[in-house]
């Protein structure tokens, strides 16, 4: 079925997570989007050896799960953009296409002679997004920036840590699921613009922004009150209780924020007769947040004998918000998220071995356009013929060529040899919390190995 974008032809010459990631959505949602890189390179996601089913098999490059991930639904190309036959090819593609997007730190893709200045003179109207860590002015320009520190650096792990520990990164790049949506609307944004005037235009986008355009109400706080703020835990400025509490259960938590003495009242309510509900240290907003120590303790007592989930229920039934604190295997196996056919089963090639596997989708469904996993991520070079000759029109014998000269390549020049942990041994080593032996099952996908 045609998707949203479909017609749009875009050029994914990116690694690692947040723009990958902006790709596959524009692929999700019908974009051609043909992801260019090279073979003389290991896979960047590959570099984290998370094969599926934990096996490397006889292509490790074609097994990666980070990569199978954020590269789905795309068509794709190698080439050695070192070599100038390579150059020729992606300015041949980008003259067929709409959009190019690049992560390369500032000045890389000039220096390829294939910056935005360079490829409008054959492309006019072209759509060039460049992201980089902190963007291409600024004394900053020449860092390099990754994902994973820019929690960190626009402020949000002054908030995020314990109040007893100091700061802490949230989790595994956090923003990089940020950055990738708004490159989205970035570009939808520019694409809008061109179909109204018929220019093109060049997109400088930095990460560290993205980040720090999230911190709106505590940079508002500093301005006006001078307030420069402090780690919270899992507590809130104004609102008690407010917090996380054990459940039955090993590691079993549940997460509730009354807002208001409404909601205070009908969890009080839930709590049953017991006399530390009526205490005068609670009976408004602002002395239960002044007296949240012995609030949360009371709670936590009430909390811990009974079912995070069954808890969620009741609480949510009268008003109360909460949730259970859902684990990787709890979000995967969620009935809500199967009702809203969140999850695709995705079948790939036979000779990678992987078989079918179970992929996120995305968070809306449109009713005359809709989004999904159009394929399994390309196997390294499985487009190229059908690009280079279909698309560009070069003949079997100018392929071969290319083949020869080390433009193109269908297997890395430097294959890894990396043999993963058994799960045991990442089970011994702290890796692993734990794992499912019938996890396929579970999931309802399947393993060729």
């Amino acid at each position: 079925m045609r998707g949203a974008l479909s017609g749009l032809r875009v050029i994914d010459s990116t690694t690692m997570v947040a723009m990958p990631t902006a790709m596959h959505i524009m692929a999700d949602m019908g974009a051609e989007v043909i992801k260019v890189e090279t073979h003389t390179l290991f896979r960047t996601e590959a570099a984290r050896l998370m094969y599926a089913d934990n096996v490397p098999g006889d292509q490790p490059w074609n097994r990666d799960g980070a990569f199978n991930t954020v590269q789905r639904s795309k068509l794709g190309l190698t080439l050695n953009l070192k070599i100038k036959e390579g150059v020729e090819a992606f300015k041949d593609l980008v003259r067929v296409s709409d959009v190019v997007v690049e992560n390369n730190r500032a000045g890389t893709m000039e220096r390829l002679g294939l910056g935005y200045e360079e490829l409008k003179k054959i492309k006019p109207d072209l759509i060039y997004l460049s992201n980089t860590g902190f963007g291409h002015t600024g004394p900053w320009s020449s860092y390099a920036g990754i994902g994973r520190m820019f929690e960190l650096t626009c402020g949000l792990s002054n908030f995020t840590g314990y109040i007893d520990e100091g700061p802490r990164r949230v989790g595994k790049a956090f923003f990089d699921l940020h950055v990738g949506w708004t490159a989205v609307f970035a570009i939808l944004a520019a694409l809008h613009y061109r179909q109204r005037t018929g220019i093109g235009q060049w997109i400088d986008f930095a990460m560290y922004q993205v980040g720090v355009s999230t911190m709106g109400d505590v940079i508002l706080d500093f301005i006006a009150n001078g307030r420069n703020g402090s780690v919270m835990g899992n507590r809130h400025p104004y609102m008690a209780p407010h917090g996380v509490y054990p459940c039955k259960g090993n590691d079993r938590w549940i997460a509730i924020a009354v807002e208001n003495d409404k909601q205070w009242l009908a969890l009080s309510k839930i709590i049953g007769q017991q006399d530390w509900t009526n205490r005068i240290e609670f009976t408004s907003m602002d002395s239960r947040w002044r007296n949240q120590d012995e609030l949360d303790h009371y709670i936590s007592k009430w909390t811990k004998s009974l079912s995070d989930v069954v808890l969620m229920k009741i609480l949510q039934g009268q008003g109360v918000p909460a949730a259970s604190v859902m684990n990787s295997r709890d979000i995967l196996t969620d009935p809500h998220m199967r009702a809203r056919g969140f999850y695709e089963m995705i079948k790939h090639a036979p000779e990678t071995g992987m078989g079918s596997k179970l992929y996120y989708g995305r968070p809306w469904k449109m009713s005359k356009t809709p989004s999904y996993v159009r394929s399994p991520a390309p196997k390294l070079g499985e487009h190229n013929e059908l690009i280079l000759g279909d698309l560009l029109g070069r003949t079997a014998n100018q392929i071969a060529d290319l083949y020869e000269l080390g433009v193109a390549g269908i297997s890395p020049t430097n294959p890894s040899m990396y043999k993963p942990p058994t799960y045991e041994e990442q089970l011994n080593d702290g890796t692993l919390e734990g794992y499912d032996e019938n996890f396929n099952e579970i999931l309802g996908s399947e393993s060729n190995d």
